[in-house]
């Protein structure tokens, strides 16, 4: 029993100090000591230290030299990488249950679908990015690799903090939220690899280039491939 009381505290710490990484009231450059954060939060510097670690997993934070933790800047170049690992381990998922998703599956993301729809403002923003990941976790558990799984959640943290920071937290996002994912679950429904594949690519990339013109970032400037096939 007390390791499952360990593990829920590591967890309401972990979540605690994300949410002060994702809302900027800690900043990018700014030193993390774990006493200060363990006093602040009123724990001891052993779950303040685990939390650290797996929101350094998530590349929030980073740990250097000399330095120890600090808020790591989330750059372009993050958010290309986070979403290009996410799209290829979920087209690697839909490969290898050749397209085939159960009803089960189908109408989970059905009812996740029908939740986004009910969102009408940026108070439930928090529900927003929650049915973005429940939506795309549909897809990746349907592998039954929990190893593929793992490592795609690993970058669930990533994947916030562009709600936050990026193209994510805006009206359009929440009023349209349906309809951007409405075309991948079309898609599912078909059983078509192919296309299923594609659409999930174009789905992603498509973020990227919300990020890069939120950010003023010209596509024909940033060094990465955008427009690209899976």
């Amino acid at each position: 029993m007390a390791k499952i009381m360990r593990q829920t505290l590591r967890e309401q710490v972990t979540q605690a100090i994300r949410m002060k990484l994702l809302t900027g009231e800690l900043k990018p450059g700014t030193k993390i000591v774990e006493q200060e954060m363990a006093e602040e939060l009123g724990v001891s510097r052993g779950p303040v230290r685990e939390a650290l670690r797996q929101i350094e997993q998530e590349g929030l934070v980073e740990y250097t030299s000399h330095v120890g933790c600090s808020v790591k800047d989330f750059t372009a170049q993050d958010v290309y990488e986070v979403y290009l690992l996410r799209a290829n381990l979920e087209i690697l998922s839909v490969k290898m249950c050749e397209g085939h998703f159960s009803q089960q599956t189908l109408k989970r993301m059905e009812e996740i679908l029908n939740r986004m729809d009910s969102i009408e403002d940026l108070e439930h923003f928090d529900e927003a990015i929650e049915n973005d990941n429940e939506f795309h976790e549909c897809i990746i558990k349907e592998s039954k690799l929990t190893r593929l799984y793992t490592l795609w959640n690993s970058m669930s943290g990533g994947n916030t903090i562009v709600f936050y920071r990026g193209a994510g937290k805006s009206e359009y996002v929440i009023h349209n939220q349906r309809k951007i994912h409405q075309k991948v679950f079309d898609a599912l429904k078909t059983g078509d690899v192919s296309l299923i594949c594609s659409t999930l690519m174009e789905h992603y990339m498509e973020t990227i280039n919300g990020y890069l013109r939120e950010h003023k970032i010209s596509a024909q400037d940033f060094p990465y491939k955008i427009n690209m096939e899976f």
